[in-house]
C-alpha cells in the first residue's frame, strides 16, 4: 500500500476523514474592541533607566517604545469582561514567581500593529487552530487576534521582563544575548531593572558577537579578547552562538528547508538550552512556587527531529537533581503543568525523563499582544505541537501512558539523512509464528537509499543496516533482501507495523520531517567484547567453571600492565604510544570531540555497551570558558592523562628520563587496573557485539545464526584469523539475569546472506522469537554478544526454558493504568485546551522516582547471592526489575505494600565483591551479606579475591619497573644555561650589551618565579576535586600570563621564539624535580627543545597531529 504522494515542509495533520463522532472541540475567546492608544506623548530621554530613548543609536523604533510604554496598564494588561475587575499587574515580574493570568484578547490598533510572523516554507498555516486531529478553519489575517491561555492558568516566571523584552525586540537582540542576560538575572546576578539603553546598544548584530559579550558586560567575566589563533577549533567545536545565528538567518529568510538539511550539509537543532531545577528561597516560597529554576549556558550537542523542526530555541530542558526527583512526584507534576514565561515565550512541558524535563515554546500570550520579533517560525499552539508529532485522535487506540512515550522518539539524538518520497514509503507484513513476532522491529531499505546515505555520511563502506526513525516508525531497516528491489535507482523503505509508533493520516501529505530518514547509527561490530558481571554470573551457574574466569581476569591483567611497561628495543616507545592510546581511546576521543552531535553516528565513540538506551536521550552557577578535555592550545598541554603522555612520548622523552611522563603513566596503569577489577569487565577474546537482526530469507534454522565481518577479523581457537564464525557460540545480551539469558546456538555461512556483514542474523523459524530469548529482545536496535571461546562455549550447559516464561502471579505486584486515549477524548470532548493539565500528568509519568529500577536491580544481586540464582524468588525478582524498566512506556506501577515488603527482605548492604573502594568508605557500620553456607562457592568472590591478589603483584610489578629519577634533563635546561654562559662571555667583551642582556634575563627571571608562586596557589588544596573544565580555566589562564608577558616587544637581546625557550627552560630549573609546573604552562616549547637535542624534527599543525595515529602494523 503506497500512500498518497505529495509533501509539506511544516504541516499539522488534517484529520476530518478520522474524526471522533462528537463534535467538541477549542473554545476560541473572542476579540476585545479596539481601543484608542494616547498619540501625544513626549520624549524625555533618560540615560539610565530601562525605559529610556536615549541611545547612542536612534533606530526609530524608540518613539514606538515610549508610545506603548504610556499606554495604560488596563490596555496593556487586558480587562475582564465579566467582572469589570483591572487585571494584575505581572509584567515586570523577574524570575520565579507563579502568576494567575487574567490576560484577555486585545486588538492592537492598526497604526501599531506590526506584521504577523508566518512559518517559514510552509503549505499550511501554522496559526490554523486545532484540537489534536480535529481542525477548525480560522482567519490567518494578520488583525486577527492569536490565541491565548485560559484566564484562570498560572504562569511561572523564569526570566522575564515586560519592558525590557520590547527594547529587545526593538533593537533586534538576538535570543543568545538575550537567554545570557536571563542566566544572570535567574542566578540573581543582575536584575533587569538594572540594565542600562547603553549597554543594550552594544549588543545589536549577531549573537556569536553579543552573547559572549552580554556575559562581560553585566558579569564582569567572560572568555579572553586576545586569545587570537588560540582555541579557534575548540569554540567552532562547542560555542552555540554561531549555530544560533544560522537558525535565526535561516527563519528570517524563509527558508524552504527551515533547520532541515541544507545544501551543504548543516542543519539545525544542535543547540541545547537547559537550566537545573533546586528548591525555592523564603522568596518563591511566598511567592507560591516551591521551586526555582536557574538556566545554565547553552551548549551544542546531539540534534532531534523536534529540535530541527522547531528550531533550538523551542526546547528547554530542566534538569531535576535527585534529591528532588525522588521526593514529591505530585508536586513536580503540578509545577511543571504551568505555563513557563522565558524571554517573552511561554513555554509548556510535554516530556519527561531520567530527571529530565522537556518543554516547548508555544504561541501563546502573556502580558503583551504580540510575539517577541525571534518568534520564527510562529510557534505552535501546545496542541497543535502534540498533533504535530503524535495525533491522539489517530492514535486513540492506545493507552494514554503509552501515547505519552511516544514523545520520545522526537527527542531521540539523531542526524537527518535523506528524504523518501511518500509514495515510497511501503509496508510490510510482520512474521508471525504462534503469536510471536519473529521480525520485531526490522523493516527494509533498498541498496539506492543505503548507498545515498553512505555518500552523505562519508561512511567508509555500505552499512548492512541501519537505526533510524522514519515517520512515526522506528527501529531498524536492513538491506532488502530482493535483488531487483535494489538494483532500482529510486530510494525506499519498508516498514512492518511492529515498527510503526505513531499512525499519520494516509490520505494527506507529510511534513518533509516526516518523510526524512532520521538515523541514530550505522550497523557495526567490534571485536573482542566484554561481559558485566552479571553475565559472568549466568554463564558460572549454567556450569563454567570458575577458573576459566579467573584465568581470563589474570590474562586480562597481564595484557593491561604489560603492554604499558614494555619499554625495550628500538620499537619500544611506538608500542608505549599504540598502547597508551588504546587504552584511554585518544584518537576517537580527539576526533569526536569536533564531531560534536555526529560522534555516535560516525561511529568515533569507542564505548563497547552491550544496550544503550533505545530512545538515546541525552546546570551550575559555574561559568567555565573551556570545554571538558580540550587541549591548551596555549602551552600546548592536553587535558586528559593519556593525551599528555602522547604528547610527552612523540616529543621524545621516555618514562626511564622523565619523571613526569613516568608518573602519570603510572597513574594510567593503576587506573587501568583498578577499573578493570572493581568493574568486572572481563574481555574475552574470542567474542563480539553486534545488532541482532531477523534472518531476511528465512534460511537459517531455529538453533542457527550468522555472524560475519565485513573488515574485522574474529580470532579463532586454532590462532588464525577470519571474517566469519562457525560452529557453536553462545548469544546474550543486556540485562542478563534470567538462568535463559544465555543461549547455545551453531553459527553457519549462508551464500543468500552473504550480503548482511557486521549483524548477527538470527533465525525466523520455530514458535518464539529468538531475540525473545535474550532478555525479551526485539530487533529494533538490540545489541547481542557471541561467544566462541571454547573453554566457555564447551561447558556451558542451557537451563530449562521455563525460566524464560515470566511467573503466572507477576502482574499481581503491580498497578497498570489501562486507560486509553479514546476514552480520554470522550471525556474531554466539550474543550481540549482545558485538558492540557491532564493531558500534561500523562505526559509528564517520567517524572515518577526511577530508583525502584536501580532498587531491584540490588533486590535481584541479594537475591542470587543468599538464594541461589533459579530460587523462584531471584526469578520473581529478574522479572519484577526487567517490568518495572519499561513501567512509564507501560503505565504500570509497582504496589507499594509490594515494594514495603521487597524492601524489608531485600534491602542489604551489598557483597563485597560489588563494593568499590569509594562505596565501601560511605557504608558505615552495616557489614555485607553473607553468603550462606548451604550454597556453592560464588563466582564473583572467587574472581574478586584472586583479582585483588592478581592486581597486587601486578603493581608491585610496576613499582619495581620504574626507575627512580632525581636529575634533571640537561637538554631542557641548555637554553637557560647556554644563554647564561653566552652572558658571561658577553661580559668581558662588551659590558654595556652584557648589562641590556642581565636585565632583560632578569626580567624573564622574576617573571617565571612570579608565575610559579602563582602556579603554587592555584592549584594546591583541592584543585584536583573541581571538575575539569574549572581546572582546565584555572591552567589556561596561567599559561595565558606565563606566554603573553614580559613583552617580547621591549626586548632588543632576545627574539620572540628565544624569549619563550628561555622562559620555558628556566621554569623547568626553577619548578621542582619532576617539572610539573613548566609542561603545564610551557609544554609545547619544552617538547620542542627536547625534539632538537635529539635530531631532525618535523614541525606539523594541531589540527594535524591530532589525526595521527601509530597502528601496531608499524612495529609487528
Amino acid at each position: 500500500m503506497r500512500p498518497s504522494r505529495g509533501t509539506a515542509s511544516r504541516g499539522i495533520y488534517r484529520l476530518a476523514a478520522v474524526e471522533p463522532d462528537n463534535e467538541g472541540g477549542l473554545n476560541y475567546p473572542q476579540a476585545e474592541p479596539e481601543v484608542d492608544l494616547p498619540t501625544q506623548i513626549s520624549r524625555n530621554p533618560s540615560e539610565e533607566s530601562i525605559v529610556s530613548t536615549k541611545s547612542s543609536v536612534y533606530s526609530g523604533l524608540e518613539d514606538l517604545t515610549q508610545v506603548m510604554m504610556a499606554v495604560p496598564a488596563e490596555i496593556l494588561r487586558g480587562v475582564q469582561t465579566t467582572t469589570g475587575g483591572r487585571a494584575a499587574a505581572t509584567a515586570n515580574t523577574a524570575s520565579g514567581s507563579t502568576i494567575p493570568s487574567t490576560v484577555s484578547h486585545i486588538t492592537p490598533p492598526s497604526s501599531l500593529s506590526l506584521p504577523t510572523l508566518h512559518s517559514f516554507g510552509s503549505s499550511t498555516s501554522s496559526n490554523a487552530g486545532s484540537v489534536l486531529g480535529k481542525r477548525k478553519p480560522i482567519s490567518t489575517a494578520s488583525s486577527s487576534p492569536p490565541k491565548s491561555a485560559r484566564i484562570d492558568e498560572p504562569v511561572h516566571v523564569i526570566a522575564h521582563h515586560q519592558h525590557m523584552q520590547r527594547m529587545f525586540d526593538n533593537k533586534c537582540i538576538s535570543f543568545g544575548a538575550q537567554w545570557m542576560i536571563a542566566r544572570l538575572v535567574t542566578l540573581d546576578k543582575i536584575k533587569y531593572q538594572g540594565i542600562k539603553v547603553s549597554d543594550i546598544d552594544k549588543l545589536q548584530g549577531p549573537g556569536e558577537f553579543a552573547a559572549p559579550l552580554a556575559e562581560k558586560l553585566f558579569q564582569g567575566s567572560g572568555s579572553e579578547d586576545d586569545r587570537g589563533r588560540f582555541f579557534i577549533r575548540e569554540r567552532e567545536a562547542t560555542s552555540p552562538w554561531k549555530e544560533l545565528d544560522r537558525e535565526q538567518e535561516c527563519a528570517n529568510n524563509g527558508d524552504i528547508h527551515g533547520f532541515r538539511r541544507h545544501s551543504d550539509g548543516w542543519y539545525g537543532g544542535k543547540v541545547h538550552f537547559s537550566a537545573a531545577l533546586t528548591l525555592g528561597d523564603d522568596e518563591q516560597r511566598k511567592n507560591g512556587s516551591n521551586y526555582k529554576i536557574y538556566l545554565n549556558k547553552p551548549e551544542l550537542g546531539p540534534s532531534s527531529r523536534l529540535s530541527r523542526q522547531f528550531g533550538s530555541h523551542a526546547i528547554l530542558r530542566i534538569r531535576i537533581p535527585r534529591t528532588i526527583l525522588g521526593k514529591n512526584q505530585s508536586a513536580l507534576v503540578k509545577f511543571f503543568s504551568q505555563r513557563f514565561m522565558l524571554c517573552g515565550m511561554i513555554y509548556r512541558a510535554f516530556y519527561a525523563k531520567d530527571g529530565t524535563v522537556f518543554l516547548i515554546v508555544t504561541d501563546e500570550l502573556y502580558g503583551s499582544a504580540c510575539l517577541p520579533y525571534r518568534a520564527q517560525p510562529r510557534p505552535l499552539s501546545f496542541l497543535d505541537f502534540l498533533n504535530w508529532h503524535n495525533p491522539i485522535v489517530l492514535n486513540s487506540s492506545q493507552t494514554m501512558a503509552k501515547w505519552a512515550s511516544r514523545f520520545a522518539l522526537g527527542l531521540s539524538n539523531s542526524v537527518p539523512g535523506i528524504i523518501i518520497n511518500q509514495n515510497n514509503i511501503l509496508f510490510l507484513k510482520d512474521e508471525v509464528s504462534a503469536g510471536s513476532d519473529m521480525t520485531d522491529g526490522a523493516g527494509y531499505i533498498n541498496l539506492a537509499a543505503l548507498k545515498l546515505l553512505q555518500g552523505l555520511f562519508d561512511w567508509g563502506t555500505v552499512p548492512t543496516a541501519i537505526q533510524c526513525r522514519i515517520a512515526g516508525a522506528k527501529g531498524l531497516l536492513l538491506r532488502h533482501p530482493d535483488s531487483l528491489e535494489n538494483g532500482s535507482t529510486i530510494p525506499c523503505v519498508w516498514l512492518r507495523p511492529s515498527q510503526i509508533k505513531i499512525k499519520y493520516p494516509m490520505d494527506q501529505p507529510y511534513p518533509d520531517a516526516h518523510m526524512t530518514i532520521d538515523v541514530l547509527r550505522s550497523s557495526h561490530l567490534r571485536t573482542p567484547s566484554h561481559l558485566s558481571a552479571e553475565t559472568i554470573i549466568n554463564l558460572a551457574e549454567n556450569q563454567v567453571p570458575h577458573q576459566v574466569f579467573v584465568n581470563l581476569t589474570k590474562a586480562n591483567l597481564d595484557a593491561i600492565v604489560d603492554s604499558l611497561l614494555d619499554w625495550d628495543g628500538p620499537h619500544a616507545m611506538f608500542k608505549l604510544w599504540h598502547s597508551v592510546a588504546r587504552a584511554g581511546g585518544v584518537v576517537s576521543a580527539r576526533i569526536a570531540r569536533e564531531a560534536a552531535g555526529e560522534a555516535r553516528m560516525r561511529g568515533f565513540l569507542g564505548r563497547d555497551v552491550e544496550q544503550d538506551d533505545e530512545d538515546d536521550l541525552d546546570g551550575c552557577i559555574d561559568s567555565p570558558q573551556s570545554a571538558a578535555w580540550w587541549a591548551d592550545e596555549t602551552s600546548g598541554c592536553p587535558s586528559s592523562l593519556e593525551e599528555t603522555i602522547l604528547t610527552l612520548l612523540d616529543a621524545g622523552f621516555t618514562p626511564q628520563e622523565c619523571p613526569l611522563l613516568a608518573e602519570k603513566l603510572k597513574a594510567v596503569i593503576k587506573s587501568q587496573v583498578d577499573n578493570y577489577v572493581q568493574r568486572y569487565r572481563l574481555c574475552v577474546p574470542m567474542s563480539c557485539i553486534a545488532w541482532i537482526v531477523p534472518d531476511p530469507f528465512g534460511t537459517l534454522a531455529p538453533d542457527e545464526v550468522q555472524i560475519l565481518s565485513q573488515d574485522v577479523s574474529f580470532l579463532l581457537p586454532d590462532g588464525t584469523k577470519s571474517h566469519i564464525v562457525l560452529g557453536e557460540v553462545l548469544l546474550t545480551r543486556h540485562p542478563c539475569k534470567l538462568p535463559t539469558d544465555v543461549q547455545k546456538v551453531k553459527a553457519v555461512l549462508k551464500p543468500q546472506l552473504q550480503h548482511y556483514p557486521d549483524v548477527i542474523v538470527c533465525s525466523i523459524q520455530g514458535s518464539r522469537r529468538f531475540a525473545d530469548l535474550l532478555a525479551g529482545g526485539d530487533y529494533d536496535g538490540d545489541k547481542a554478544i557471541a561467544i566462541w571461546q571454547p573453554e566457555i562455549v564447551n561447558t556451558f550447559q542451557s537451563a530449562p526454558l521455563h525460566y524464560s516464561v515470566p511467573p503466572p502471579t507477576l502482574m499481581e505486584n503491580f498497578k497498570k493504568d489501562t486507560s486509553l486515549a479514546t476514552d480520554f477524548l470522550k471525556h474531554h470532548s466539550h474543550d481540549l485546551q482545558s485538558a492540557i493539565p491532564d493531558l500534561q500528568a500523562y505526559l509528564l509519568a517520567g517524572l515518577q522516582d526511577t530508583s525502584s529500577v536501580g532498587k531491584y536491580s540490588n533486590f535481584h544481586d541479594i537475591a542470587i547471592y543468599t538464594l541461589g540464582y533459579s530460587h523462584p524468588d531471584t526469578i520473581r525478582l529478574a522479572y519484577m526489575f526487567c517490568t518495572i524498566l519499561d513501567g512509564a512506556k507501560s503505565g504500570i506501577t509497582i504496589l507499594p505494600g509490594v515494594m514495603q515488603k521487597d524492601t524489608l527482605k531485600f534491602q542489604k548492604r551489598a557483597p563485597q565483591w560489588k563494593e568499590t573502594t569509594e562505596e565501601a568508605n560511605h557504608q558505615g557500620n552495616e557489614l555485607n551479606v553473607v553468603r550462606p553456607a548451604s550454597l556453592f562457592p560464588f563466582v564473583m568472590d572467587t574472581i574478586f579475591t584472586q583479582a585483588k591478589d592478581h592486581r597486587d603483584m601486578k603493581l608491585i610489578q610496576m613499582d619495581q619497573t620504574f626507575p627512580v629519577v632525581t636529575s634533571k634533563d640537561a637538554a631542557l635546561l641548555s637554553p637557560w644555561n647556554d644563554t647564561k654562559e653566552r652572558l658571561q662571555r658577553l661580559c668581558m667583551q662588551d659590558q654595556n650589551h652584557a648589562l641590556r642582556m642581565s636585565m632583560e634575563l632578569s626580567r624573564v627571571q622574576a617573571h617565571v618565579e612570579a608565575m610559579h608562586e602563582e602556579y603554587r596557589a592555584s592549584v594546591r588544596g583541592n584543585f584536583v576535586t573541581l571538575r575539569i573544565e574549572r581546572r582546565q580555566d584555572i591552567l589556561r589562564r596561567l599559561a595565558h600570563r606565563f606566554m603573553k608577558s614580559p613583552d617580547p616587544s621591549s626586548f632588543l637581546c632576545f627574539s620572540d621564539d628565544e624569549l619563550s625557550r628561555l622562559k620555558a627552560s628556566y621554569a623547568y630549573k626553577v619548578g621542582g624535580s619532576n617539572g610539573r609546573f613548566a609542561f603545564t604552562i610551557a609544554m609545547r616549547e619544552l617538547g620542542h627543545i627536547k625534539a632538537k637535542a635529539l635530531g631532525p624534527t618535523k614541525t606539523v599543525q594541531l589540527k594535524f597531529y591530532d589525526r595521527f595515529v601509530v597502528k601496531q602494523s608499524f612495529f609487528q
